[in-house]
């Protein structure tokens, strides 16, 4: 889990609270300065609730955060790691589900879940599905992702296939740790469970549009195209994609929830 300066104490709580109960052992990066009630909450909870804290001197990204404990944990020989937001809450029985769907399925190398969508204020937004096959998370990712970044768990594997997160992109890790995955033969899979509450702030869709977006979001797109061999349709939806990221927010809304 990465922390950083817009994470307000309230969520981060709910979200601690709702993997503690699962009897995992928990590792947060602080990404920059954070709020000092924050700050204060996560040192307190060190050895009680999280397993182990590093921290940041400024702001580096999701990436930057991921690779730090990825670092850390990958040495410490655990086999399954998990990703979660400072702000989504987990399901009671997400890792166990997982655990036991890993456990029996040795080929799969990462594992992600169905999610359900809240706003600000934890009411319910929208509940997203996703492929549950390989070869069917393979075929929107022609056109899309193909997992909930939070809900994943990886096999350590993964790492050992396709390395850690790239650190190069304006935006869009984690879509290029798919694309990395599918390069390198790491075989993907979902259960079709809501194991999460995926939180959507005021600001998600705002974040998520602009030509600035847009060029992003084309370029990663492209990149992904040329990496996995896919053709000039794949380009297409590239185009396709970049240019809905340059509508107005509530058009962004309307085809958000229109094309899942």
């Amino acid at each position: 889990m990465s922390v950083y300066k817009n994470d307000c104490l309230e969520k981060i709580k709910q979200s601690i609270d709702s993997i503690v109960c699962q009897l995992v052992d928990i590792y947060v990066h602080i990404d920059g300065p954070i709020q000092t009630e924050v700050n204060k909450w996560l040192y307190n909870s060190l050895n009680t609730q999280i397993t182990y804290i590093s921290e940041g001197v400024v702001n580096k990204g999701l990436a930057y955060s991921m690779n730090e404990l990825l670092r850390i944990v990958l040495s410490r020989g655990y086999q399954y790691i998990a990703r979660m937001d400072a702000d989504d809450i987990s399901m009671c029985n997400r890792f166990k589900k997982q655990i036991a769907f890993l456990d029996v399925h040795l080929e799969v190398d990462c594992l992600g879940t169905w999610a359900i969508e809240i706003d600000a204020d934890g009411n319910e937004y929208f509940k997203k599905q996703m492929p549950t096959t390989h070869a069917e998370c393979l075929q929107l990712f022609k056109k899309r992702d193909c997992m909930i970044h939070p809900t994943v768990m990886y096999r350590r594997t993964f790492f050992d296939k396709a390395g850690l997160y790239p650190e190069d992109t304006y935006f869009g890790e984690d879509t290029m740790m798919w694309a990395n995955g599918f390069k390198s033969g790491c075989q993907f899979a979902n259960l079709p469970e809501y194991l999460l509450k995926f939180r959507l702030d005021e600001n998600f869709f705002n974040r998520r549009r602009g030509i600035r977006h847009a060029i992003s979001i084309y370029i990663l797109r492209k990149k992904v195209n040329r990496l996995l061999g896919f053709g000039i349709k794949e380009d297409i939806c590239a185009c396709l994609y970049a240019l809905a990221k340059m509508m107005p927010a509530c058009i962004l809304k309307i085809i958000y929830k229109m094309v899942r």
